[in-house]
Formats: C-alpha cells, sequence, structure tokens
C-alpha cells in the first residue's frame, strides 16, 4: 500500500472518528438535557414533598389540637354527667318514697335506701333479683299482706298487673301495718321504674274521716228522729187547741171574747202550719216525703 492509499485511510478514519465523537456529543447533550429534566422534575417533587409535609405537619398538629380539645370537652362534659348523676341520685336518696329501676328483663338495676328498708333484714334483695323473685320473696316472707289471697294466686295478680300497658296504682299494707302505693310505669326500653309511696298518713286521715261522717250522720238521724217525733207531739195538742177554739167561735161570745177565740184558732192554724212543715223537713231528710203531680 502506498502513502496515499494510507493517507486516504487515516483521513477517512480520522472522519469516521470525528462523525463517532459529534454523535456522541450530541448523545451525552440530549442526555444532560433529559437528566436536567429529570433533575427538575425531582426537585419539584421534593419541594412538593416537602410543602406536602410541612401542611402534614401542621395538620397533624391543628389534629392534635383539636383532639386535645375534643378530650377535654368529652372529660367536662362526663364530669358534669356524672355530677348530675349525682345528685340525682342523692335526691332521689332524701325523697321518703321508694325508688326502684328494673331493666327490660325485669331485673333490679337501681333502688334508694327507702326501697330497700321495706325488704330489711330479707336475703337475696339486692340489684341483679328479678321481679318475679321478688314478688316470690314477698309472699314467702309476708312483707305484704295478702288480704287472704293464697301466695301462688297473689304472685299471678301481680304479675298481671305489671304486664299492662297502662299499669294501674295499687295500695297494699306491709306487715307493720304501713300502708303504701305502688306506682309503676314502663319507659322507652322496656324498664320498669317503681314508685313506692308512704299513703300511711293518708289512710288514717281518711279513716277519721269515715268515722267523723258516720258520727255526724247518726246525729243528724237522732236530729231528724227528734223532730218528727216532736212535730207528732207537738201537733196533737195544737189540733185539740185550734179545735176548741173553733167550737168556742161557733158558741155566743161577746165581740170581744170573738176576737180572742178567733186570734187563738188563726195563731194554732198558723203553728200548725209551721209544726207540719218542720215534720216535711224531717221526712225529707228521712227520704220518706212522697211528691206527687197534683
Amino acid at each position: 500500500m502506498d502513502l496515499v492509499e494510507k493517507l486516504a485511510n487515516e483521513r477517512r478514519a480520522r472522519l469516521a472518528a470525528e462523525r463517532l465523537l459529534e454523535q456522541k456529543k450530541r448523545e451525552l447533550f440530549a442526555a444532560n438535557q433529559q437528566l436536567a429534566v429529570h433533575a427538575r422534575s425531582l426537585s419539584d417533587q421534593v419541594v412538593a414533598q416537602r410543602e406536602g409535609l410541612q401542611r402534614a405537619i401542621g395538620e397533624a398538629e391543628t389534629l392534635k389540637g383539636e383532639n386535645v380539645r375534643a378530650q377535654g370537652e368529652v372529660v367536662a362534659a362526663q364530669t358534669v354527667a356524672q355530677n348530675a348523676q349525682r345528685r340525682l341520685w342523692q335526691a332521689l336518696e332524701t325523697v321518703p318514697d321508694g325508688f326502684a329501676v328494673f331493666d327490660s328483663k325485669m331485673r333490679l338495676t337501681v333502688a334508694n335506701r327507702a326501697y330497700l328498708q321495706i325488704f330489711e333484714d330479707v336475703d337475696g334483695i339486692k340489684p341483679g333479683v328479678t321481679y318475679d323473685a321478688l314478688l316470690k320473696i314477698i309472699a314467702k316472707e309476708g312483707i305484704f299482706d295478702l288480704e287472704g289471697m293464697e301466695a301462688i294466686d297473689w304472685h299471678h295478680e301481680m304479675v298481671a298487673r305489671i304486664s299492662l300497658a297502662n299499669i294501674p296504682a295499687k295500695t297494699v299494707r306491709l306487715y307493720n301495718g304501713q300502708y303504701v302505693k305502688l306506682i309503676d310505669r314502663r319507659g322507652e326500653d322496656g324498664d320498669l321504674v317503681c314508685l313506692v309511696q308512704d299513703i300511711t298518713q293518708t289512710i288514717e286521715r281518711e279513716a277519721e274521716l269515715r268515722e267523723a261522717r258516720d258520727a255526724a250522720e247518726g246525729a243528724n238521724r237522732a236530729k231528724s228522729a227528734f223532730l218528727a217525733n216532736m212535730s207528732h207531739e207537738i201537733r196533737t195538742p195544737m189540733n185539740g187547741v185550734v179545735g176548741m177554739a173553733e167550737l168556742l167561735c161557733e158558741s155566743e161570745l161577746t165581740e170581744e171574747n170573738r176576737l180572742y177565740a178567733e186570734t187563738i184558732k188563726s195563731s194554732g192554724e198558723a203553728l200548725l202550719v209551721i209544726i207540719n212543715d218542720v215534720l216535711d223537713y224531717s221526712k225529707i231528710e228521712a227520704e220518706k216525703l212522697k211528691l206527687y203531680p197534683e
């Protein structure tokens, strides 16, 4: 190979190397551009993520503050509810009437001292006891006066009573002579609210009033009988006075004496009218007065 050929080959090789270098430069430039774009994208993502992280941290702090505030409000509400419940229970403990609540399954949940004192010294009366078991204990221990009924019949009657939609009030006599009124109401969830009201003084007062009324009615009947008897006793001689005055007026009298006799007769008749009215009043009180359409 001569020198010209070698030079031509070297030139071709150099041109090829230059073209390859130029191509590699273009490829490197394109890669650098892509890298720059990717770097900017990553930078934007980092900035966005950093801003999102800051927002998340801020929101987390806000939520944390709201959570703390909510927890404080819950604690305050619980405190208010507990205080209200305590005051309500203290009020129920101060009332003289018995108060108890049975749940929807008729199990005793709460009861004040006045209610539990009715069953003093009786075992088994505590929260959790069923209403049915309570009735059986009452009948067995003689806590209530069954009014001559058999224990099982009384038990069935009391169970049927609380099964009604509107439970009627019932007055019972305790073993110690005390009278109480049972007032029971159903709650919206099926609970049974029981109130045992002491009405001993009311019963005693009613008995006293009945005795006073009977005594007054007896006195009134005695008065009516007295008026009727006295009217009859007075009317008989007054009829004699009037009759004799009429006979006297029919006899020969001076004008002055006739005036006296007629005065006696008219006065006696007026007195008879009064006596008859008194007799009618006594008949009215004795419900023996008859009225005629005429």
